[in-house]
């Protein structure tokens, strides 16, 4: 599944990023990497934009850079 089938409040975990080198690199900067945890904090209104909050960090990413992101949805 992808991380942009997901709703806020959700939680999951990061199984893999498809993207390029220079993408993976800067979500690895903000925590965004093969089995870290996240919960979605807030979407805006066309969903064009999601807010991740991994670790001790918020990050918002564009719909884009959320569709490269497959994850495994965290039940309560």
């Amino acid at each position: 599944m992808n991380l942009s089938e997901l709703r806020k409040g959700d939680r999951g975990t990061i199984l893999k990023i498809n993207a390029g080198r220079e993408l993976k690199s800067r979500l690895t900067s903000f925590g965004i990497y093969k089995g870290a945890t996240f919960e979605i904090k807030a979407c805006s209104l066309a969903r064009n934009t999601l807010e991740l909050e991994v670790g001790n960090s918020l990050v918002a990413l564009r719909r884009g850079e959320v569709e490269k992101i497959e994850v495994e949805k965290n039940e309560a």
